[in-house]
């Protein structure tokens, strides 16, 4: 869930910060790729676009030199967009849905900055902190805010607009 980080931005502080920009260039790559390598596009059907030419032994990335049209160009950034978006309104959706598992692990990170994939997991199947840990002491940080205390709006501040959507008319 690549987008889950930047999802959960927003849904806990209600905006967006640079800390996700790593996502979107993977989420991205993951994408193009999808629709330009391995014809996963219904709009563009099962077609690949560009050839590459790489010389990965001199540590060059790969390129790739388009073999289709400018509208066809567009029509790929459609779909590379659609893609993402359609992503990221899934992770929204399952995020908000289960809130109060974010909340709770997000407070636990916060208390001791990692935990292994079945402490992770026994946690949202709903074992508390103690049953999953124990005695093992969390990591102690001065003055830091449980994320329930955090103010649910950003007072004074107006919220990021959605981008608008080609071919859909304006964002509402």
């Amino acid at each position: 869930m690549t987008l889950g980080g930047r999802a959960a931005e927003e849904i806990c502080f209600d905006e967006i910060t640079t800390g996700a920009s790593n996502d979107l260039e993977k989420v991205t790559a993951t994408a193009k790729q999808m629709v330009m390598r391995f014809g996963m596009s219904d709009k563009l059907g099962p077609r690949v676009f560009g050839h590459d030419h790489g010389q990965p032994f001199l540590g060059r990335e790969f390129s790739s030199e388009p073999d289709y049209s400018d509208e066809i160009a567009r029509e790929i950034d459609d779909e590379i967009r659609r893609i993402i978006e359609s992503a990221h309104v899934q992770a929204k959706e399952i995020l908000s849905q289960r809130r109060e598992e974010l909340t709770k692990l997000s407070e636990v990170l916060l208390k001791r900055e990692t935990i292994e994939k079945e402490q992770f997991e026994r946690l949202l199947d709903g074992a508390t902190e103690s049953e999953v840990f124990g005695d093992e002491a969390p990591v102690v940080i001065d003055k830091l805010p449980a994320i329930a205390e955090l103010p649910a709006e950003r007072s004074g501040r107006e919220a990021p607009r959605p981008l608008p959507r080609p071919g859909f008319g304006t964002a509402e």
